[in-house]
């Protein structure tokens, strides 16, 4: 929600910090020392958050921080401006008694709703689920509930099952669609079934989430990212290749999830994760994989090249413009069997001499493919 200065006061509020207030006046509002009831203190510490003067907006920021609970505590349960209100819950969504009060509150915003299902604990997660008036009003609640690793799962997975009933789709969800169709063909879970799936998914997430940024995040610059970048990914892979009993133990964590589980964990998770996922017999499941907005451009050249992966996987890749502008990727798609055999002709004229001859001695591209390589270097040696 974007926070702007209110238009209008009330009056005791516009007393003490509006545009005629003497100075000392607004910096005792500032500093909590006003004579102002919860709610005209809290909506005076938000205008003054937007003083010119630094002195006044620093004590308004420091006070809002600081204002004793059972006084905040006051504000948070009245109808104050959904500005007023966001800008104290960007500040207490780690206080469960303050932040029961702005989730129970009508007048809270439902963007705020929003932010909060980025930032708060399990509880509060779940008293945000059962909004389920603000969650189809406003769907990219859903979406912050269910790219949030803390939230159970059977909590993403009831908010998405409420969406798909009532016929509102959550374009903020990357595989929304398969996550749908996995709830549809499970059916609701038994109150024993959700606590299991709650279980195995927070463990999964263990191991496939990370909890700190990508290693790109810390490089120092743009070579550097690519660099970090396919070592993440050549790690990954390697992982999914190995026998070794500690990561036998992983990738079976993540094979026993449920469908719906999968599908949440290949778009939150890790290089591993997604490694191990894009791999799984489930169609919607590997789908899910290479939908995830962290797929690095070092993994879709993995993947595109490939060709154990479902047909679809490859389509998919091919057709991703911010893939396929990559030499490497072009190359390694009309490498792959896989690839329609009109996108990989399409490929051909970005293709360097050797990557042409290598294309024309193929034995296991089609035959088309491999006629038309031969042919454009013909061309090109004419």
């Amino acid at each position: 929600m974007e926070l702007t200065p209110l238009e209008t006061l009330p009056p005791s509020v516009e007393r003490a910090v509006g545009a005629k207030a003497p100075a000392p006046m607004r910096l005792m509002a500032a500093r909590g020392l006003a004579p102002l009831p919860p709610a005209d203190l809290a909506t005076a510490l938000y205008q003054l958050s937007f003083a010119e003067d630094d002195a006044v907006k620093s004590a308004a920021f420091k006070t809002a921080a600081e204002l004793p609970e059972r006084i905040l505590g006051g504000a948070l349960e009245q109808p104050l401006d959904a500005r007023v209100l966001d800008f104290f819950a960007r500040r207490v969504f780690q206080k469960a008694p303050l932040l029961e009060k702005l989730l129970l509150n009508k007048a809270t915003g439902d963007e705020t709703f929003r932010h909060l299902a980025t930032l708060v604990d399990e509880t509060g997660l779940e008293m945000i689920a059962k909004n389920e008036e603000r969650l189809l009003r406003h769907p990219p609640i859903i979406a912050a509930l269910y790219m949030n690793p803390k939230t159970r799962m059977s909590t993403a997975q009831r908010a998405i099952e409420l969406a798909v009933r009532n016929h509102v789709r959550v374009d903020g969800i990357p595989a929304f669609d398969e996550a749908a169709k996995a709830i549809q063909q499970s059916g609701a879970p038994t109150a024993d079934q959700a606590a299991k799936d709650d279980a195995m998914f927070a463990s999964a997430a263990a191991i496939g989430v990370d909890q700190a940024a990508g290693l790109q995040l810390l490089a120092v610059d743009e070579k550097e990212a690519e660099a970090l970048a396919e070592a993440e990914a050549q790690a990954a892979e390697q992982a999914v290749e190995s026998t070794d009993v500690a990561e036998e133990e992983k990738k079976q964590k993540i094979s026993d999830l449920s469908p719906a589980g999968k599908i949440r964990l290949a778009t939150l998770g890790n290089a591993f994760a997604r490694a191990v996922l894009i791999r799984d017999t489930n169609r919607q499941v590997a789908m899910a994989a290479i939908r995830s907005p962290a797929v690095t451009d070092m993994e879709a050249l993995r993947y595109a090249g490939n060709r154990g992966l479902d047909d679809e996987i490859i389509r998919f890749i091919a057709n991703q413009r911010q893939w396929v502008r990559l030499n490497g990727i072009k190359v390694a798609l009309c490498n792959n069997p896989k690839c329609p055999l009109p996108v990989a002709m399409r490929f051909l004229p970005h293709l360097n001499v050797r990557d042409l001859k290598a294309l024309s001695r193929s034995k296991g591209i089609p035959s088309a493919l491999c006629t038309a390589a031969k042919q454009m270097l013909q061309q090109r040696n004419a």
